[in-house]
C-alpha cells in the first residue's frame, strides 16, 4: 500500500473518531473534586528556593490532591530537598543545568556534562531532563553522551525538543523512552502521529493551555486520547517561582475536562499514564541505591568499624592502633533514608576525668547523598592514656541525636 493510501486511511480514520466523539455524550463518574493527578512537569529551581520553602511546595501539592510529580531543578538541590521532605510524593529527575539560565548552552558545555555525571554517581533519579534540544543539536557529542547515561542507569529521556530531535534522540538507542515536554507544542494531530511512529514515546501536555480551554476539549485533542489512551500525561511547568502557586489551579481546571471523558480514559490521563512510566523506573532505581548504601556499611563493618547507632546506621572507623599524642583520622559512615540535609561530629572525652581533646579536629564530607553520609575527621588526636568515649552527634532538621562508645587507650 501507498504511503499516501496510508495517509488517506489515517485521515479517514480521524475524521470518524472525531464524529462520534462530538455526538456522543460521556458520563464521568469520577468526582472531579476528588480525582488524583499526577504532575508530570515540575521544577523547583534555585530561586524558587529562595521565594518559597520547601514545606509550602508540599503544602500546594497535597492541597492540588497530587498522587505524585516529577520534580528536575536547576540546581539539583531543590529536588534533593522536596524528595527528602516527602519521599512518597516526589519522583526526582535530573536537570543538566546548574543555573535556569543553561537551556541553550548545556548541549555545547563539557562542565553541565560532568555535574550531571556526578549527580548521577552519588543520587538516583527517574528521569534526565527536563532539556532543551532542538533539530541536528541532538546529533553533538554531549547529547549523545546524556542518551549513553539514560540507558545505562534506566532513565527516561524528559526532552524539550521538537520532532527532528526526539526522533534523533531514539535512533541513538533502542532502549531509552523519551517524554516528550509540553507535546513539543505541535498540533494533535502531528502529536497522533509521533506516537503512532515511535512505542517509546510518551508526551506530557505542561504549559497547553488549549487543552481544555473553557473546560471542554475540542473535537481534535478529544480523538487524541482516544486515539493514544496510555501515552499522554499532565503537567504544570512551574519554570518560574510564581508559577509553583498554580499547582492546585492547573490541577482543578485538569478535572473539569477530563470529567467529560470515559471514567478510564480520564484516569489514564490524570496519573495511571505517568505512573505507569515512571513509577516502575523510580522504584527499582531508588532499591538499587538503599542496597548500594547498605552494601558501604556493611562493608565498613566488615572493616573493623564499630556500630554505635542502629537509626540510623552509624559507623565509627578508627585505626586499629593508636598512639598517645599522635594525630591520626577517623570515618564515620550513616546509612538511612532522608539523610540530605544531615550533618555529624565527632569528638573524644574521657568521661572520668571531665574533659574532651586539646585539639578540634577538621570534619571534612567525602559523600554526602539521601541515603548515604560519609565524612572524614582529621587531626584526633588524644593526649594522654585511659579510657575515652567517641561521642557523635548526628542532627538533623530539628533534631539531635547523641551516640557514645567507650574504648581504652
Amino acid at each position: 500500500m501507498s504511503h499516501f493510501a496510508n495517509s488517506v486511511i489515517v485521515k479517514l480514520t480521524r475524521v470518524a473518531v472525531l464524529t462520534a466523539i462530538t455526538q456522543v455524550t460521556v458520563t464521568n463518574a469520577i468526582a472531579s473534586d476528588t480525582l488524583p493527578i499526577a504532575d508530570a512537569h515540575v521544577h523547583y529551581s534555585h530561586d524558587s528556593v529562595e521565594m518559597t520553602p520547601p514545606q509550602r511546595v508540599i503544602e500546594l501539592m497535597r492541597a492540588a490532591n497530587l498522587k505524585f510529580a516529577l520534580v528536575s531543578s536547576s540546581d539539583d538541590r531543590g529536588t534533593q530537598l522536596l524528595t527528602e521532605l516527602a519521599p512518597e510524593l516526589i519522583i526526582p529527575g535530573l536537570r543538566p543545568y546548574r543555573r535556569r539560565g543553561e537551556l541553550n548552552t548545556w548541549y555545547t558545555d563539557e562542565k553541565a556534562l560532568a555535574y550531571t555525571e556526578r549527580l548521577l554517581k552519588t543520587n538516583r533519579y527517574a528521569s534526565i531532563g527536563e532539556f532543551h534540544l532542538y533539530g541536528d543539536t541532538a546529533d553533538l557529542p554531549i547529547p549523545k553522551r546524556i542518551v549513553e547515561l539514560a540507558a545505562q542507569h534506566n532513565l527516561v529521556l524528559h526532552a524539550h525538543s521538537d520532532a527532528e530531535a526526539v526522533e534523533k534522540l531514539l535512533a541513538q538507542n533502542s532502549a531509552v523512552k523519551v517524554l516528550w515536554a509540553h507535546a513539543g507544542f505541535d498540533d494533535p494531530a502531528t502529536i497522533s502521529d509521533m506516537l503512532s511512529k515511535h512505542d517509546r514515546l510518551w508526551a506530557d501536555l505542561a504549559f497547553r493551555s488549549e487543552v481544555g480551554s473553557g473546560g471542554s476539549l475540542s473535537p481534535e485533542w478529544a480523538a487524541l486520547f482516544h486515539e493514544h489512551p496510555q501515552r499522554l500525561m499532565l503537567g504544570t511547568d512551574t519554570y518560574t517561582p510564581e508559577r509553583m502557586y498554580f499547582v492546585p489551579e492547573h490541577a482543578a481546571g485538569a478535572r473539569t475536562w477530563l470529567a467529560t471523558l470515559p471514567e478510564e480514559l480520564a484516569e489514564n490521563i490524570a496519573w495511571k499514564n505517568a505512573y505507569n512510566l515512571l513509577m516502575p523506573i523510580w522504584k527499582e532505581n531508588n532499591a538499587a541505591i538503599q542496597t548500594e548504601t547498605e552494601n558501604q556499611c556493611t562493608k565498613a563493618l566488615q572493616d573493623n568499624g564499630i556500630s554505635i547507632n542502629d537509626s540510623p546506621i552509624t559507623i565509627v572507623k578508627a585505626p586499629e592502633r593508636i598512639e598517645v599524642s599522635e594525630p591520626f583520622t577517623v570515618q564515620i559512615q550513616v546509612c538511612g533514608n532522608n539523610l540530605l540535609d544531615n550533618t555529624v561530629t565527632l569528638n573524644a572525652i574521657m568521661p572520668a576525668h571531665g574533659h574532651g581533646m586539646n585539639y578540634a579536629p577538621d570534619h571534612l564530607i567525602v559523600d554526602h547523598t539521601q541515603n548515604y553520609l560519609n565524612v572524614e575527621v582529621k587531626g584526633v588526636l588524644l593526649h594522654m592514656p585511659g579510657t575515652w568515649q567517641w561521642l557523635v552527634e548526628h542532627r538533623s532538621p530539628g533534631n539531635l541525636t547523641t551516640s557514645k562508645y567507650d574504648f581504652t587507650l
